[in-house]
């Protein structure tokens, strides 16, 4: 094939296994960081007065769809974790999980900082 770079590549069974296994582990993660996210966020808001500063969530902090959508979305994307077959969604995930991992770290430190 005189385009050889653009044709599909065999993936052999065990490497597929083994993106898959690496995806649903962020995913994972993922899951647990919203969930985090979420409980800080009600913390921060509830006992020390904060405010959410994200536009798209700020009207529902503090309602179950709050929750249920920090919950369902990694759920989601657990599911199609399970699917993965190429090493670029896996990179992607481990980009998403470093954003989120950042903002734990940060409503954490708020939290932290308010409490000291």
């Amino acid at each position: 094939m005189s385009v050889g770079t653009l044709a599909q590549r065999r993936v052999e069974p065990s490497t597929v296994d083994e993106i898959r296994r690496a995806a649903t582990a962020l995913a994972i993660a993922l899951l647990g960081l919203n969930v985090l996210d979420i409980l800080v966020t009600e913390l921060a808001i509830d006992r020390f007065g904060g405010i959410e500063v994200n536009p798209l969530m700020a009207p529902i902090v503090g309602t179950t769809t709050a929750f249920g959508l920090k919950v369902l979305i990694p759920l989601v994307i657990l599911a199609l974790a399970t699917r993965a077959r190429t090493w670029h969604s896996v990179t992607t995930l481990r980009v998403v999980v470093a954003v989120y991992l950042l903002v734990a770290i940060i409503g954490v430190g708020q939290v932290a900082y308010v409490l000291v």
